[in-house]
């Protein structure tokens, strides 16, 4: 499933104001299906907000025109809003930072040092957007076209910037290539056609990558076979890492696991089961030192309605559907459940699609996000603190 990120309300008129923060009790769930009475939930004062930490979160849908779409993790409690514009947003401050006009309709975004990158599908294939801090665009670059023949199909993770901006990863269907932003060279890391791999384990396809320990190393997943081949045997999902210089490749295959996706925090990656496989756990990698590890959740089968990881990586929540929507908030280091929400609404098309969860982990506030990609539908927003 493709999550990509934080979105409200729909057209200016419908729009409500959803205050968040660390408050003792979370803000009202979501109801009504009338678009001219939507829930109301007091904001404080903008000017108020200013100069306050990322410990507080402000989220006022009222700053954004037209039906709010998306949103991304953009660094220091700072978000990256997709309605009419795309918006650069400060949660702490309640302030509208920088706007531009939206390159695509959906996409992924990476904070970098100075910036960020957007990618997402375009008419040409693949597209990676460059942007400053300010939402200047420095650079375009037609993915697929720069891979001559080699095509990236996943959204969530297809492209992977390094930290400090200075290089792009592709995984793409026929291998993983690093791209230098400053010289313009393209470099094949692994290449499927030429049996990359291991001595047990071929890669047959690659689905995501993302930088680890400080830029050196990449991440990534997709499938692979046994080698030598056995019989009956389908391909499985794999996992692995591989230096920036091309050297110490290592490759796993995890036990009974069907990897979907690759989320991204600033220091954990979290690789998410296939819905049809989702057993209760969450496998995930450190990003500095490499060691893995796995999260167990409350129940059975939780996690096929949605997992979703904190900008920092410190929290991740997970989404049940059923006539409702309950949202459950783990700590990633101590396992713990911290927070259950249940979510309701009359209108039950809201629950028919997989909704948006945005985890910030200075102020412990999640923003719900419901009916953002159903154009019929006005977009609901919920939120509530976790955590103490």
């Amino acid at each position: 499933m493709k999550k990509t990120l934080c979105i409200t309300l729909s057209l200016l008129f419908t729009l409500a104001l959803s205050a968040c923060g660390k408050a003792d009790s979370p803000a009202p769930a979501v109801s009504g299906s009338n678009p001219s009475n939507p829930p109301v939930v007091s904001v404080p004062d903008v000017g108020s907000q200013q100069g306050q930490s990322p410990s507080s979160c402000t989220f006022d849908p009222a700053l954004f025109g037209g039906k709010l779409q998306s949103c991304a993790y953009a660094g220091n409690g700072t978000l990256l809003v997709l309605a009419d514009k795309l918006y650069l947003y400060d949660t702490g401050a309640a302030t509208v930072l920088a706007t531009a006009e939206a390159p695509l309709r959906d996409f992924e975004a990476q904070a970098i040092d100075g910036g960020y990158v957007l990618t997402g599908m375009g008419d040409s294939g693949m597209t990676a957007y460059i942007y400053d801090s300010s939402l200047s665009l420095n650079k375009e670059i037609a993915v697929d076209e720069l891979l001559q023949g080699d095509f990236v199909v996943s959204e969530t993770g297809g492209v992977a910037a390094s930290t400090d901006g200075k290089k792009l990863a592709f995984a793409a269907l026929g291998g993983l290539y690093l791209y230098d932003l400053e010289s313009g060279s393209l470099t094949t890391l692994l290449n499927v056609a030429q049996n990359a791999g291991t001595a047990s384990i071929g890669i047959s396809m690659l689905n995501g990558a993302a930088f680890a320990q400080d830029n050196s190393q990449i991440v990534f997943y997709g499938s692979g076979n046994s080698i030598p081949a056995v019989n009956g045997e389908d391909s499985f999902s794999i996992y692995g890492s591989i230096a920036v210089d091309g050297s110490g490749l290592k490759l796993t295959k995890p036990s009974a696991y069907d990897m979907e996706e690759i989320q991204s925090s600033a220091s954990r990656l979290f690789f998410p089961q296939t819905f049809t496989q989702a057993d209760g756990t969450l496998f995930w990698i450190d990003r500095a030192t490499g060691s893995t590890n796995t999260l167990s959740f409350s129940t059975n089968g939780e996690g096929k309605d949605g997992v979703y990881s904190s900008e920092h990586g410190d929290y991740v929540a997970t989404a049940v559907l059923d006539g409702s929507l309950t949202v459950r908030v783990y700590d990633v280091a101590s396992g713990e459940l911290v927070a259950t929400e249940v979510i309701e609404n009359s209108d039950p098309t809201y629950f028919n699609r997989i909704p948006r969860i945005y985890l910030l982990d200075g102020a412990k506030t999640a923003v719900v996000v419901l009916g953002g990609s159903i154009s019929e539908l006005d977009t609901l927003v919920s939120t509530f603190s976790f955590g103490e």
